[in-house]
């Protein structure tokens, strides 16, 4: 309505001016969210939600609500030339977990006929077990045949027991367990599974298992072709919870 005589002076809007539910959905404006600037990623752990606890609002951090997967991945190592050899050092394997996935995805290989290795180190890296190494290796091939290797103390562990003699896409993948490498009051034990690609398009599934004959604990692992490099692929690894 108008006024009469002076235009009364602006005030400002207090919450105590407004009556309960006074303002609607239909006053809200359709960017109340939207206009703010997108997070993008994942919140961190102290980012604060706003929610309504039995209808008094608070805030919460979003580490209270956050999913708590089984797998945290620690480290990748994208291999796109050729490569010698992949390690996980004392800076992935830590105290924070027990237990650790290594997986190959699609690993290319550029020698005919090698086999992949794997080495555990007890003073990260700077030399691996060369006589303690205990293992056994098992490959099935979709015409009938099997393949296997096995050692009672070896300088390295055989992951799978035959290598391709495809000349295109020498390829294989893998799955590792390693089982509390940095315990010192048992050995380190291992197991693991995964396909290669052989001659002619035949598949060889293959599986394994072993261990270190050692108490000390093993805070670097190695893995790296029997001979030749690695040339494609990418290598994970995951702290277990």
């Amino acid at each position: 309505m108008p006024y009469i005589g002076q235009q009364p002076a602006p005030k400002v809007v207090t919450s105590s001016d407004l009556a309960d539910d006074v303002v609607t959905a239909d006053k809200i404006g359709d960017t109340a969210i939207s206009g703010f600037t997108a997070l993008g990623a994942e919140p961190a752990d102290t980012d604060e939600l706003l929610i309504s606890d039995a209808g008094t609002l608070k805030r919460m951090d979003y580490s209270y609500i956050k999913g708590g997967g089984t797998h945290t991945l620690l480290s990748t190592n994208t291999i796109s030339g050729a490569t010698s050899s992949v390690a996980f050092t004392s800076t992935q394997l830590t105290s924070t977990y027990r237990d650790y996935l290594i997986t190959g995805s699609e690993i290319d290989q550029d020698t005919d006929s090698a086999t992949l290795r794997f080495f555990m180190s007890t003073d990260n890296g700077s030399s691996y077990e060369t006589s303690n190494n205990r293992y056994v290796s098992k490959g099935y091939a979709d015409n009938g045949g099997d393949t296997s290797a096995q050692s009672g103390g070896d300088n390295r562990f055989e992951i799978h027991t035959t290598g391709s003699t495809e000349t295109v896409g020498r390829t294989f993948s893998f799955r590792l367990y390693l089982h509390n490498p940095l315990g010192t009051s048992s050995r380190t034990f291992y197991h693991s599974n995964g396909v290669f690609h052989q001659v002619n398009d035949r598949v060889i599934p293959f599986y394994g298992g072993g261990y270190v004959n050692t108490t000390s604990a093993i805070n670097n692992v190695k893995f790296q072709m029997s001979s030749g490099n690695f040339d494609l692929g990418i290598f994970k690894i995951y702290g277990i919870t």
